[in-house]
């Protein structure tokens, strides 16, 4: 690729930005010192992060240059992906990867990637700036097209590739480009002319994984399998390639060779999760329970921990491991599946940083009561999952979509209302849902009779609250018809409580044993303050429930341990 510049694009040369993100500040300026000698006046520097997402979020970059290791627990992958994927930076902006470390995974993952550029350390500085010169040199040249492909506007961007190559000639990226829209467009017959044609020119791996998936498209599973086989053994770091054996092998109900092949990418990049869900998915198919949790400790240990999407990736891996769970026949199976999945959790949280582990922590409460509910350990499950909504009574905005939906079900079964309204309105607030809760939220919204037993039971706890105090007989008989129905709605437990003591029927064995229950149960408010009345005035009236109370609560924590 050419680097001399018309006088327009000089120009533009002289008013580019450019970001450099290197936790190391001295290798960052000292790439910042070459770069200023090549004209360049606008450098940023970002050692972490936070900071570079920041300065993207402040200024329209045209190049980033990043250090693929930025400490131990992030690299510059996960931080593009995010930008890119928030749109924090244009698609047009020009992506430049360095680093020092030569292993099969940095190859892998880079390639996966696919900046334009990847530099190894200690840089040439005469590399660096020829490279830098040609990376905005086809930043340039593709602009229109990225422009149209923001727009939408795919007819137009196909159009503006076309043109660019009858103009300049050979260009691999422009070339790549224009085969991926072909076959968005479902247009194989021309994007399989183009690719003859530009196979000629270039032998390039890219070009051999675009031929096998248009002979996939086209239902060649057989040649695509043939051709992706070769591909990787020619370009065994070519990760992109295992990625699609095993979802034609896969499709093909070949799992055994599905689970082999995925394997093999999850080793060559174990910070992709969506590698190491993939194995997980198919040992749980296969009943693999090894492999399975091993794809479990791979993704905990190097979950990408930038945002919150890390925890939308453990919510996917749990969501298969509940799969495993339910299938398990033996009580010694399941117990060791239950110490299993914490102990993953103990991973991830050693992984994170202090700000996130809490919500850890609440999504595996709220795992451990979806595992105690299967289990028929109603109780434990109820207190599990109240103990990880916890930190978000009165502030259910602040909760990630993962915790309420997958708390929802629990809460519908045991007639939380209060709960279940606050959470059903934040999540129809949120703009954007991830794909998980976005199912579970379909699976909920297409049992209409459910939600309708939730809309009743509404009417029927307001309607025993209007007779607490004038008729605690009567409120003591609704809320015991709706505990019939709902033995685990809090709300009717306090009601029924507060009627018993109305009724100064203190001996009552079911108040002692309610009131045990509330005790090492956390409610979110107006249930919370109720409760604490309801427990003072059974220990004014009977003090030795004070001690006994006391024990319960002692038992309660150490089982949620």
């Amino acid at each position: 690729m050419t680097s001399s510049f018309t006088e327009i694009e000089q120009e533009k040369w002289n008013n580019i930005k450019v970001l450099i993100v290197d936790d190391q500040l001295s290798c960052a300026q000292l790439v910042k010192s070459v770069l200023e000698k090549t004209a360049i006046k606008s450098i940023d520097i970002a050692t972490c992060y936070q900071q570079a997402i920041q300065l993207c979020q402040n200024h329209r970059y045209d190049i980033v240059l990043f250090d693929f290791h930025l400490n131990q627990n992030i690299n510059g992958g996960e931080l593009l992906t995010l930008l890119r994927k928030k749109n924090i930076i244009t698609s047009n902006c020009g992506v430049i990867f360095f680093s020092g470390d030569r292993s099969p995974e940095v190859i892998s993952t880079t390639m996966g990637i696919d900046p334009d550029c990847f530099l190894t350390k200690p840089i040439n500085v005469g590399t660096l700036k020829q490279r830098i010169r040609n990376v905005y040199h086809v930043c340039l040249q593709r602009k229109p097209i990225y422009d149209a492909l923001d727009q939408n506007n795919t007819e137009q961007a196909i159009q503006l590739c076309r043109q660019l190559l009858r103009e300049q000639g050979h260009n691999l990226h422009i070339e790549i480009l224009l085969l991926e829209l072909l076959m968005e467009k479902k247009q194989w017959q021309q994007a399989e002319q183009l690719l003859t044609l530009f196979k000629q020119r270039s032998q390039h791996h890219k070009l051999a994984l675009i031929e096998a998936q248009l002979a996939a498209k086209q239902g060649g599973i057989k040649e695509a399998v043939r051709q992706l086989q070769l591909l990787i053994k020619q370009v065994p770091l070519c990760v992109n390639a295992y990625d699609e054996l095993a979802r034609l092998y896969q499709q093909n109900k070949q799992f055994e060779s599905a689970l082999s092949i995925a394997q093999q990418g999850l080793m060559l990049t174990p910070t992709i999760p969506h590698r190491a869900l993939l194995v997980a998915q198919l040992a749980a198919d296969m009943n693999e329970i090894e492999i399975f949790l091993q794809a479990g400790k791979t993704l905990s240990t190097h979950l990408p921990i930038i945002d919150n999407l890390w925890l939308v990736h453990f919510a996917e891996y749990t969501a298969i491991f509940e799969q495993i769970y339910t299938n398990q026949l033996s009580t010694q199976h399941s117990y060791r599946l239950q110490n299993e999945i914490k102990q993953i959790h103990q991973f991830a949280t050693q992984r994170l940083q202090e700000t996130q582990r809490y919500l850890l922590d609440a999504f595996a409460n709220v795992v451990m009561a979806r595992i105690n509910y299967t289990d028929q350990q109603i109780t434990k499950a109820k207190r599990r999952l109240f103990q990880g909504l916890k930190p978000f009574f009165g502030v259910m905005h602040q909760a990630p979509s993962i915790v309420m939906i997958d708390a929802l079900p629990i809460l519908i079964s045991f007639g939380e209302t209060r709960l279940i309204g606050e959470i059903y309105q934040v999540l129809m607030t949120r703009s954007e849902l991830d794909g998980h809760s976005q199912y579970r939220l379909s699976q909920l919204k297409e049992k209409q009779l459910i939600i309708e037993n939730i809309r009743l039971l509404v009417s029927h706890l307001e309607t025993a609250k209007i007779n607490l105090s004038d008729d605690p007989k009567r409120a003591g008989a609704l809320y015991k018809t709706i505990l019939h129905d709902y033995p685990q709605c809090s709300e009717a437990i306090l009601g029924y409580c507060d009627s018993l003591i109305n009724q100064q029927d203190y001996q009552n064995p079911e108040l002692l044993e309610y009131t045990k229950q509330l005790t090492t149960l956390p409610l979110p408010s107006p249930l919370s303050p109720w409760k604490k009345e309801i427990i003072e005035k059974q220990a004014s009236t009977q003090p030795m429930v004070i001690n006994q109370l006391a024990t319960n609560i002692q038992k309660a924590e150490r089982e949620t341990r």
